[in-house]
């Protein structure tokens, strides 16, 4: 079975850039760089805001599923993890969808009302 992309699946990411992080830190922009130093490496952190803003929720180990408590953000998010870790988003229709793998940012236009829950690996 083919794994659906969360650009497809959410559409929300479609026109969203998604850049190259990682432990070298390959950022776009000053925002991103000082998140991706916020978001240690191993870890998979979600931001409220776009830009990495706010209080990021940090994880870092496997079936720790976290609950997304923002309901009224367009948020970020950054993949910190070992090579080829994808988080998985839990929607609000109950489905999962894979992010994109490790040292990746999308650094706006996560709509969090639709996702419930998060495991990082």
């Amino acid at each position: 079975m083919a794994r659906t992309s969360l650009r497809t699946k959410l559409g929300a990411l479609a026109a969203v850039g998604v850049m190259a992080l990682g432990t070298g830190v390959l950022a776009a922009s000053s925002a991103e760089a000082s998140a991706a130093a916020d978001c240690p490496y191993e870890y998979f952190c979600a931001y409220p805001g776009p830009n990495f803003t706010g209080e990021p929720i940090k994880m870092r180990d496997c079936n720790d599923v976290r609950w997304i408590p923002w309901v009224d953000t367009n948020g970020s998010w950054i993949n910190n993890q070992t090579r080829g870790t994808k988080a998985v988003f839990t929607l609000s229709n109950w489905s999962t969808v894979p992010t994109y793998g490790a040292y990746y940012a999308v650094p706006s236009g996560i709509d969090w009302r639709t996702v419930y829950y998060i495991d990082p690996c």
